[in-house]
């Protein structure tokens, strides 16, 4: 049952389908809030109020930021609410006093005609993985841009989370992607970033245990990636073994397990890129952690936060507080950065991008 504190809001959310809904299908609410599903993208049904009219009202702390959105109960029926947002970006809603917020749904993203968004480079994929220690065996994809050469002056090579995320939208969480081959393409093109190539490492239904160095499953997979992957790619591709020339890079969870392996193996690792890093999640674990251990002041650590992403911002400047208290200088071993208006989602990592790349593997 719904409880409600005093610091609560409440907010009611009605939609007007100006979409047609199709024979016996539903309509959903997913969102950031287990009363709107916890993102799951047929987390919640909501039921007709009146033709084509639909309500939910939930209650969140004061000063939250509830993000949702609107399905016909799974990703690739995400409704419309912008024809020029598409694929849609969640519904962002401020919840900093009682109100009542109307939406309408134009249009269905399965029925939108979506652009092609074909890969720049080569994507290859490689199924020869044992992942020892861990309960999900996966694939990973390797990115090669279109300069990558065998021969010649080795490549850099950046590890990245959430493969499936990276590179095409039909395969990414809520249908959009990191777009890390446009990304890279250009920057390359444009001279600003040093020869690399991307392995994508993607996730399984462990995801929340394996993307924590301080849980069983997550040694199994950091012992995957530095044990199994990285000689694969070493051994099959032309890239350099130097730490200097190796990034692991993440999002959310993998954000926090890529400053975890950068600490864990700074020998392997020499740059890491920790957007959004979930360091919450750890119940302070890692933040105790930090202030004991030896930490690698040799590397590079681009840390990120979003400003709609109140508890991941709130232990983003914990931790940069922390880094520069145990020696990082700001500009150069550490970066950090505050995205305003930008919420908790690959369209907004996607966004940004380029700034990790930069800090990390730029050109001087």
């Amino acid at each position: 049952m719904q409880t409600h504190s005093s610091n609560d809001c409440t907010i009611t959310l009605k939609i007007n389908l100006k979409a047609e809904l199709p024979d016996n299908e539903h309509l959903f609410i997913t969102g950031n809030l287990p009363d709107l599903g916890d993102w799951d993208p047929a987390g919640k049904i909501l039921q007709e109020s009146s033709p084509d009219h639909y309500s939910v009202k939930f209650n969140t702390p004061k000063d939250s930021i509830v993000e949702c959105k609107v399905t016909r109960g799974s990703w690739r029926t995400q409704g419309i609410y912008n024809l020029a947002d598409i694929p849609p970006n969640n519904l962002i809603i401020k919840a900093n006093k009682n109100k009542e917020v109307k939406v309408e749904i134009l249009d269905w993203l399965d029925k939108q005609v979506l652009e092609s968004d074909p890969v720049k480079g080569r994507l290859l994929e490689y199924d020869e993985f044992s992942c020892k220690g861990l309960k999900y065996k996966r694939p990973i994809q390797v990115w090669l841009p279109d300069s990558y050469t065998e021969k010649g002056s080795p490549a850099a090579v950046i590890y990245m989370h959430d493969g499936q995320n990276l590179f095409e939208p039909a395969s990414s969480f809520a249908g959009a992607d990191w777009k890390v081959d446009e990304t890279i393409t250009e920057m390359l093109k444009q001279d600003e970033l040093r020869h690399c190539i991307v392995v994508g490492i993607p996730n399984s239904p462990d995801r929340m245990q394996e993307l924590n160095l301080f849980t069983k499953e997550g040694k199994a997979y950091a012992n995957f990636v530095v044990n199994e992957v990285k000689p694969f790619i070493e051994k099959k591709f032309n890239v350099s073994k130097l730490a200097c020339d190796n990034a692991i890079m993440g999002s959310s969870m993998g954000g926090l397990m890529s400053f975890q392996m950068v600490c864990a193996f700074s020998d392997i690792f020499g740059m890491a890129g920790c957007l959004s890093s979930a360091f919450q999640k750890t119940y302070s674990q890692i933040f105790s952690q930090t202030t004991k251990i030896a930490l690698p002041l040799q590397a590079k650590i681009y840390l990120d936060t979003g400003e709609y992403e109140p508890s991941i911002a709130d232990s983003y400047f914990t931790m940069m507080k922390l880094l520069l208290k145990r020696g990082f200088i700001e500009g150069q071993n550490l970066m950090g950065y505050f995205d305003e208006k930008a919420t908790h989602c690959e369209a907004a990592w996607a966004n940004r991008l380029s700034i990790p790349l930069r800090f990390m593997l730029g050109k001087n």
